[in-house]
């Protein structure tokens, strides 16, 4: 069998552009579960807008209110965009497909992010599309640094595998306890908070962001958001090289886990 590294890609590659046109197939229907980024946006902006009105001021922690309102778009369209792969796990375990799945001629974790692949880009597009009148009317364009932009969407993507890592060792919690929605809902919270979703980490008191800034949760949400409204080269560096350093160690973490609960899964009956 051949398995070069080309194959490989082929064979993923593949997986991801057949879920992409799966997506747009039915793009409307991914279009009205996205329009609620509208309401979020407006509600967002008027609580912003009372804060920044309240203090005074036109910058809080070096983001104008324009900033905040675009930084808050694309924090949204991230963590709104992912695809949900542990709770697909989670449901195949409940209805026994596993054992059909974990057999197939593909690796089981590597078939999830690229399937998914297709169904997130469809989502983050459309968020994007739809939650950006609103930040227009209410702040203008965005201050983007065009040639940052693909320094940003590698952080993105290197973001997106982070949250990957940490989703599926939640997912393979299905094969020893199946029903792993109180793990999800921890992990969303920390997301919520730590990851700068609702709040930039910039706006944290100093000793939460010192904590917040070395765990992974903001390099999936924060680390994107706050390149594509305040880029800089120098934090791009500094946020890729952490970036890299937590996906060694999740991807390591990952690897044994997933044998463990292979192993796990077995004693268990499937």
């Amino acid at each position: 069998m051949n398995v070069s590294l080309p194959n490989v890609m082929r064979k993923y590659g593949t997986i991801t552009l057949t879920n992409l046109q799966n997506q747009l197939a039915y793009v409307w229907d991914a279009a009205s579960r996205s329009v609620m980024i509208m309401l979020f946006m407006f509600i967002f902006v008027q609580l912003w807008t009372a804060v920044y009105e309240n203090q005074d001021t036109a910058t809080i922690a070096g983001l104008t209110l324009a900033n905040t309102i675009w930084y808050f778009l694309f924090a949204e369209m991230v963590e709104l965009g992912k695809f949900r792969h542990d709770q697909t796990i989670s449901e195949e375990v409940k209805d026994g497909s596993i054992a059909y799945t974990l057999v197939r001629p593909y690796n089981y974790l590597a078939y999830h992010f690229a399937n998914g692949l297709g169904e997130t880009a469809v989502k983050m597009v459309l968020i994007f599309l739809l939650g950006a009148p609103v930040a227009l009317y209410f702040a203008g364009l965005p201050t983007v640094y065009l040639p940052g932009l693909p320094a940003t969407l590698l952080v993105l993507l290197l973001g997106l595998l982070i949250d990957f890592c940490l989703a599926s060792m939640i997912g393979l919690m299905a094969f020893v306890m199946e029903d792993t929605f109180s793990l999800r809902l921890i992990y969303q919270k920390l997301i919520f908070i730590l990851g700068g979703l609702l709040i930039p980490l910039d706006f944290l008191p100093g000793w939460l962001q010192n904590i917040a800034r070395v765990l992974p949760f903001n390099l999936t949400t924060y680390a994107p958001a706050k390149l594509f409204v305040a880029f800089s080269w120098a934090q791009f560096g500094h946020l890729l090289a952490w970036q890299i350093g937590w996906l060694a160690v999740l991807s390591l973490l990952l690897w044994r886990q997933y044998r463990w609960a292979a192993r796990r899964l077995a004693v268990n009956g499937g």
